[in-house]
């Protein structure tokens, strides 16, 4: 390595503030409402070649510095969720890219021929470990940035986001390590010295565009089993603003935009998230106020009257503790609550989802006893927890299979995966993005929505507060979205697959198989490297002999190879291995 100047570990630095900067600007932003996705095939050479060459104690700091400053940028709108979000969300990133980044400069000490595969297989494991647990965040995938670039897209109905992520990761290390190790070539040269790696990433390349652009003409032409039509209301309303008076606002807008809708003859009607807020199953058991009652049957009253099923955002309220009353003595309800999306129909509540996967630290806080202080600190600033479901839930009513994830669970694919796998044809996503206020926040989470589409091969539909209302094909086109932050509504005529041998993806089959090979190939090469170093220690004198040697006699073919050869510790070693 050599000499590190007083402007070196600076210099690094900025390498990184750059990568970080094109990296945010690769998605829809403050500054483009599409994001400019060019950017995702190049951002990463400078934050590769710092950590590359950077020393091994300023690894995490060059990580923690990449992700608080890139989601700082990317996701700028959640100041408006809450002033802390801003803080804990790139705070959080930061600390999971502290731990992955030494791991990427690891895989940078294996073989030559393997860097950039080994780089590129982390960086597709770093992608899948964090969205999962606690702290799951799949916002800023590098493979959302390619939904405006449909031919590369489709590649997710065989491997997932994993596999996109891996080629538009190996490139930009392998250009990096070039900067690194053969900056005195030209870099044709360079191309034509790896010509084979270059031929056969090329020619996986040409196999991906074609693959996508025949997957994009099959499913345009393929004839659906059925169609359902689906009336969405995007009612445009802060759903957060609580109170009666917002309630029934809320309510008589929902309904003014439902009548107008049926007029054009839906076979389901679809609300966003919470976009009725008084919880049905809880007031019609436990009346709690004469207004909010009144509303509740006002509700229940309207979904009789309609001739189709309607599917709702809706709080659940459930008993506490079932052996005392709803309203205890101390003033508080005995009630827990989940957010659920439930089914009316025939004037009856027919079943309910409730949400899975809750968003950390504002919907639910699972350390509570780890961390009573912190704990409490997030109740006081007005943080709401909800109750956890592990269902995966498929609606089935009357010929209709159909599941519904709540706002921000469509991000990852597991769980629309599991829905389709459990029956589903159709893929619903009620959402309330209102709060952000940002065209941006909305566009970075229909992206990633649209990639469940392509991945099950199945039609989504999203009906939101503010945005984005809109149909998304099995090959991920985005089919009339309602004009963000309007009062609107659109009925789409849905095409349904069913689940036939043909109509089931390779990834809604096998799941995340992509990733568990990038896992034991990384891990081998981990075992091995940690193998080699032991092997090195234990055989020290004889390896600094034989290192020697084939040094020397590249150099020099005299009387200092042959001093070399006289060394005791490689007597035993035969001529052809001396030479």
């Amino acid at each position: 390595m050599k000499k590190r100047k007083i402007y070196t570990l600076p210099f690094e630095i900025l390498l990184v503030l750059i990568s970080a900067f094109m990296y945010a600007l690769a998605f829809p932003s403050f500054i483009n409402d599409t994001g400019y996705p060019i950017f995702a095939f190049f951002s990463f050479i400078p934050l590769l070649y710092a950590v590359n060459t950077t020393k091994w104690k300023y690894t995490p700091l060059l990580g923690l510095i990449f992700g608080v400053v890139y989601l700082g940028i990317f996701n700028y709108w959640l100041s408006t969720f809450h002033p802390l979000a801003i803080v804990i969300g790139p705070v959080a990133k930061g600390i999971q890219l502290f731990f992955f980044f030494p791991l990427l400069k690891l895989s940078y000490s294996f073989p030559k021929k393997y860097k950039a595969i080994s780089q590129s297989l982390c960086y597709v494991l770093y992608s899948y470990i964090v969205q999962q647990g606690f702290l799951a965040y799949a916002y800023g995938s590098l493979a959302s940035t390619t939904i405006n670039l449909p031919i590369i897209a489709q590649l997710a109905s065989l491997t997932g986001m994993w596999g996109i992520s891996f080629l538009l990761f190996l490139p930009q290390s392998f250009i990096a390590n070039y900067l690194i190790d053969n900056n005195h070539l030209i870099f044709s040269k360079y191309l034509e010295k790896k010509k084979e790696a270059v031929l056969l990433y090329l020619f996986l390349f040409l196999c991906v565009l074609i693959y996508g652009y025949s997957s994009i003409n099959y499913w345009k032409y393929k004839i659906p089993d059925k169609y359902v039509k689906i009336a969405t209301i995007q009612h445009n309303a802060d759903t957060w603003k609580g109170g009666y008076s917002q309630y029934k606002s809320n309510f008589e807008t929902l309904t003014d935009l439902t009548n107008k809708a049926m007029e054009v003859d839906p076979d389901l009607v679809m609300w966003s998230e919470t976009a009725f807020v008084p919880s049905v199953a809880w007031h019609t058991k436990y009346p709690s106020s004469e207004r909010t009652s009144k509303l509740v049957d006002d509700f229940i009253s309207f979904g009789s009257q309609l001739e189709v099923p309607l599917v709702t955002g809706n709080v659940e309220g459930v008993l506490k503790d079932n052996g005392q009353p709803p309203f205890l003595n101390s003033g508080e309800w005995n009630r827990d609550d989940y957010n659920t999306i439930i089914l009316f129909a025939e004037g009856e509540l027919k079943d309910t989802y409730r949400k899975q996967h809750l968003v950390p630290f504002t919907e639910y806080f699972p350390y509570e006893e780890q961390f009573p202080r912190f704990y409490q600190f997030l109740k006081s600033n007005d943080y709401h927890w909800w109750l956890q479901s592990d269902v995966s839930k498929v609606f089935d009513y009357e010929d209709l299979k159909f599941s519904t994830s709540i706002c921000f669970e469509d991000i990852f694919s597991d769980i629309s995966r599991e829905f389709v796998k459990n029956g589903s044809t159709l893929l619903l996503n009620l959402s309330n993005d209102s709060w952000s206020k940002s065209i941006a926040a909305e566009q970075q989470h229909m992206y990633l929505g649209a990639f469940r589409a392509i991945e099950n091969r199945k039609s989504v539909v999203r009906s939101t507060n503010s945005g984005i209302t809109c149909l998304i094909t099995a090959w991920g086109e985005v089919i009339e979205p309602i004009t963000t932050f309007t009062t609107d509504y659109k009925v789409y005529n849905v095409p349904i697959y069913e689940n036939t041998k043909e109509n089931v993806s390779f990834y809604t089959k096998h799941g995340d198989y992509f990733v568990y090979i990038s896992f034991l190939i990384v891990f081998a090469n981990i075992i091995y490297r940690i193998a080699h170093f032991i092997y090195l220690k234990t055989n020290k004198h004889k390896n600094i002999s034989i290192e020697n040697i084939e040094v020397k006699t590249k150099k020099r073919r005299n009387y200092k190879t042959r001093k070399y050869l006289k060394d005791p510790g490689i007597k035993n070693i035969s001529k052809k291995n001396r030479i």
